[in-house]
């Protein structure tokens, strides 16, 4: 629906509340004034057990329903509301006495009277969920979460724009004056369906994407990707450059045309591209601690499916260089890459956070 952003702030005093908050306080305490309930009963005060008021309640000597002459489920108060609510008498005086609500009617609704439709459909639960108060999407199945709400004008910010945060393991929010309580800070937590037709969505979504990606990278190589990382518990991303590769006649792709087959130890099914690119390393240590900040990691090229691809095309900013001896080796073929490793000084890039929020979106 074209959203840049969603957040859902929680405010206890006042969401949810309505007319039918005041008819369901008005219900519990007519029961506990009456002393009809189990919990309207000191407990420090076992022997006090008031009788139930006289009623043509058909149920109001039933065992099952009672205990001791006081309500002890759902059904027996149901029972007990509509005797005494719904008769001419109480709607007469409460006419009488102008209230704005003259008439109640109960419908009682068990178990399996709500009909729910079959799903086989199950999603990854979000652990905290009743402890927290404001939750900020991140991307389909990712959300941030945090104990307590905050609207200062750096959290505000961050909820408007459609670049979201970084991906740092914490989520910090620059600026925010609460960053540092334990209260303020974003946890990330996923709700990502495992099971079902959402499951297979993502999967195909993630699919397409990363096949026309892939058809429209230069032949020659030589351009940034990020790829989604896999049994990666730090990093969602990773970053690479494509380079030509000779198993590819020169090419920095191929497109498979064949059955599944596993090739370079990555399975590949019919219309997936094999695409070869060399990977570069975040510093552990960057500037402003976003972690976006690489260096060519060690020289050789890997061959990937083109379904781990979630941008490509991009810039990086040069920030400075390490100087470094280069040679690839790819499953024990020592090989030269002419075009981006073995000419190229241990330059040190920095990931744009548009560009990496971007790639994070079409994560699975």
């Amino acid at each position: 629906m074209g959203f840049k952003s969603v957040l859902w702030d929680f405010g206890p005093p006042g969401h949810g509340k309505g007319e039918w908050d005041g008819l369901g306080g008005m219900l519990k305490q007519w029961i506990r004034q009456r002393k009809l309930s189990k919990l309207s009963v000191d407990p420090n005060e076992a022997a006090v057990r008031l009788p139930v008021e006289d009623s043509d309640d058909e149920d109001a000597d039933d065992d099952d329903a009672n205990e001791g002459n006081l309500l002890a489920s759902a059904d027996a108060c149901y029972k007990k509301w509509k005797s005494h609510f719904e008769t001419e008498d109480w709607r007469r005086s409460a006419k009488d006495a102008k209230r704005s609500v003259n008439a109640i009617y109960f419908h009682w609704a068990g178990l399996n009277d709500i009909k729910r439709p079959k799903t086989n459909e199950e999603f990854d639960c979000l652990e905290g969920i009743s402890s927290s108060y404001q939750f900020l999407m991140l991307r389909e199945g990712n959300v941030l979460m945090r104990k307590h709400s905050c609207w200062c004008q750096e959290c505000f910010n961050v909820a408007m724009r459609d670049t979201l945060l970084s991906s740092n393991a914490d989520y910090p929010v620059a600026g925010c004056d609460r960053a540092q309580s334990s209260f303020y800070q974003w946890s990330h937590k996923s709700c990502r369906a495992k099971t079902g037709g959402s499951a297979a969505s993502l999967e195909k979504r993630a699919r397409t994407h990363g096949h026309e990606l892939a058809s429209q990278l230069t032949r020659e190589g030589g351009e940034w990707v990020l790829a989604e990382a896999t049994n990666d518990e730090e990093d969602l991303l990773w970053l690479g450059r494509t380079v030509a590769f000779s198993n590819f006649d020169g090419a920095c792709y191929e497109k498979h045309t064949g059955s599944q087959k596993k090739r370079y130890g990555t399975r590949f099914d019919k219309n997936d591209y094999l695409v070869a690119v060399q990977w570069y390393e975040r510093l552990c240590e960057s500037g402003d601690g976003e972690r976006r900040e690489f260096v060519m990691a060690k020289p050789e090229i890997d061959v990937i499916n083109s379904t781990e691809l979630r941008l490509a095309g991009f810039d990086l900013r040069r920030i400075g260089e390490f100087p470094t001896d280069v040679s690839d080796v790819v499953e024990g073929e020592v090989q030269e890459c002419t075009d981006v490793a073995s000419q190229e000084t241990r330059q040190k890039w920095e990931l744009a956070l548009r560009d990496e929020c971007e790639a994070t979106n079409w994560c699975r």
